[in-house]
């Protein structure tokens, strides 16, 4: 399905619909620990970041395939300590982000993964803002027009217990910085 979604593109985003309720099936049913289940749920994301990318009919826009497949995508960052999300997830995600392009689709997803920055565990935490490096990288400004509600996740974050996280917090501020040109300090006090 990959070749097939990457060699037709947007011809054949349509069809996606045929595939989305087993795709969102075979995401909710990964189990890290059996690694066939962990290549399909690769395959899938894989497949579905194709879909992503060659949209060109607003196909995930429409809230009945965006609200099919966003809660599933956001619910996966948990996995962090399992499975390959920067790799993987990641990328399906600010692809996602990017076929879906509304300020409502933006505020869900971004709502959705800010809630995993107060995870317990540190891994989800620094997915969690890889994730945003990687909207960020990718969005600019159109992603950085939710900075509000970041801003308390990213004080919080600056002086989290792990230093990987809070390291990678400090680079996501740069890219923020990059992308409007200008200093955060003032806007984290």
């Amino acid at each position: 399905m990959v070749v097939f979604f990457d060699n037709l593109k947007s011809i054949v985003t349509s069809y996606a619909t045929y595939l989305l309720d087993n795709s969102v099936d075979v995401l909710k049913s990964v189990d890290p620990k059996d690694a066939e289940s962990v290549e399909l749920w690769s395959r899938v994301l894989r497949t579905l970041i194709k879909c992503f990318e060659h949209d060109q009919d607003d196909f995930w826009q429409a809230p009945s395939h965006f609200s099919i497949i966003a809660p599933i995508l956001t619910s996966h960052i948990t996995y962090a300590t399992s499975l390959p999300i920067i790799e993987e997830l990641v990328p399906a995600l600010v692809e996602l982000a990017a076929a879906a392009d509304s300020t409502d689709h933006h505020k869900e997803l971004n709502s959705a993964i800010l809630k995993h920055m107060r995870s317990e565990n540190a891994s989800i935490r620094l997915a969690a803002v890889q994730c945003e490096q990687a909207l960020t990288d990718r969005l600019g400004e159109e992603w950085l027009s939710m900075l509000p509600e970041m801003l308390p996740f990213i004080s919080e974050l600056q002086e989290d217990d792990d230093e990987v996280v809070e390291r990678e917090t400090l680079r996501w501020i740069v890219k923020i910085e990059g992308v409007l040109g200008e200093s955060l300090d003032s806007m984290l006090q």
